[in-house]
């Protein structure tokens, strides 16, 4: 019987449950130390990784625990800085003990997050998009189960305008936020665009900060540069999305984003905030048709009163990812749980995901869509949603190795 066989039960309990109405189970807690940014620049999300993993913590305990314990998490706010979320990672590695840690989205914060869990030899999930994490700065105690890399990101949308905007030759506009995500993202997508269409060309960039609040200057920029298709990479992009409306700016040019969080955004914009037509990248919860998510969107709304974000299904995925590797290697031993994940396949909310040995890089589809208002739920959505297969954007071994020492 394969693993994802003997998971699918237990993973439908665990999304099932929507509060600790079962009694926790006894014995030592298996502590997880988690990492959010709570505050700060990307707290839109970070709020929402870590309401996922208070959820999850209670659903696991409910349906019986991990290995027959019930499970701790220990929260701490990165303040979405990288020298907070390193102090943070010290203090629950080497003073709380924690036996396993998670990281959330920050790219700027990841790297420097793992080489303090290399130094406690521990195990660390992220879901930062930083192709570095597991490239060059990749070692054993690292794991990324969502493919979300700055690289397949650029590389997702680039095919999207290859396969679906055609338009040959094109003059490209880059419009992304100045940190470590932004510059990586965007490189990627002119890698790809240049070897998709040699004669496409770039004609204009710009970097603002990643706190930015007024967009004005940079759309004027752009407008007046006559761009037919504006790629944006921007860690929030709400400012950005609230203030291109009165300019019209989708009717204008073909823009393109590969945010996954740009699902969570169109929710929150008004009807006249919306980019009619944008591609934009998410997770959407009314986009999977599945008994695990049914499940896990009905936990969220009773415990939170409202839908899962494209980053509750991150960390979702991740938590379940380790999990299974628990689970499979019946013990909570870094050495043991490492040997259990390296290739392994389970069963996650979002499908079956396999993780490679060699890089510990986890096989998840990305999803683009066009932006547009429901009038049926009244919000933001992605119709016309594109399945990406991502495998093919991914380092080979070969490498992967040679990047590393």
């Amino acid at each position: 019987m394969k693993l994802r066989e003997i998971l699918l039960p237990s993973l439908l309990a665990f999304a099932c449950v929507a509060g600790a109405s079962a009694q926790t189970p006894p014995g030592k807690p298996i502590r997880i130390g988690f990492i959010g940014e709570q505050s700060g620049a990307f707290s839109f999300f970070g709020a929402e990784t870590t309401r996922t993993m208070k959820l999850a913590a209670q659903q696991i305990n409910a349906a019986g625990g991990l290995l027959g314990r019930p499970i701790e998490v220990i929260d701490r706010d990165s303040k979405s800085t990288v020298n907070d979320a390193v102090r943070q990672a010290r203090e629950l590695l080497f003073t709380e003990n924690v036996d396993f840690l998670m990281h959330s989205i920050s790219s700027a914060e990841c790297v420097a997050v793992g080489n303090v869990a290399k130094q406690a030899k521990k195990i660390l999930f992220s879901i930062c998009a930083s192709d570095d994490f597991l490239g060059k700065d990749g070692h054993e105690y690292v794991f990324r189960i969502p493919n979300i890399t700055t690289r397949t990101q650029g590389f997702a949308v680039a095919d999207y305008v290859r396969d679906n905007i055609k338009k040959p030759g094109a003059r490209v506009y880059t419009l992304a936020n100045d940190y470590a995500y932004g510059r990586l993202v965007t490189g990627a997508f002119k890698e790809r665009m240049l070897a998709n269409d040699r004669d496409a060309k770039f004609i204009g960039e710009a970097w603002p900060k990643a706190t930015e609040s007024d967009y004005t200057a940079y759309i004027t920029a752009i407008i007046e540069a006559k761009p037919d298709v504006l790629f944006t990479a921007l860690g929030v992009g709400i400012p950005f999305w609230q203030q291109i409306a009165p300019y019209a700016l989708t009717q204008k040019v073909s823009l393109v984003t590969p945010v996954w969080g740009g699902s969570d955004e169109l929710q929150v914009l008004t009807k006249e905030a919306i980019p009619n037509d944008a591609v934009i990248g998410g997770l959407a919860w009314y986009s999977f048709q599945s008994p695990a998510n049914d499940a896990f969107v009905d936990g969220f709304r009773k415990t939170y009163n409202k839908p899962p974000q494209a980053a509750a299904y991150l960390q979702f995925v991740s938590l379940q990812g380790l999990r299974a590797g628990v689970e499979k290697a019946n013990s909570t031993e870094s050495a043991a749980v490492i040997k259990a994940l390296e290739g392994l396949t389970f069963d996650s909310v979002l499908g079956p995901v396999s993780i490679r040995a060699f890089d510990h890089q986890g096989t998840t589809p990305h999803y683009l869509g066009k932006a547009g208002w429901d009038a049926q739920r009244n919000l933001g959505v992605l119709t016309d949603i594109k399945r990406i297969a991502t495998d093919s954007y991914l380092l080979s071994e070969a490498e992967i190795r040679k990047l590393r020492p």
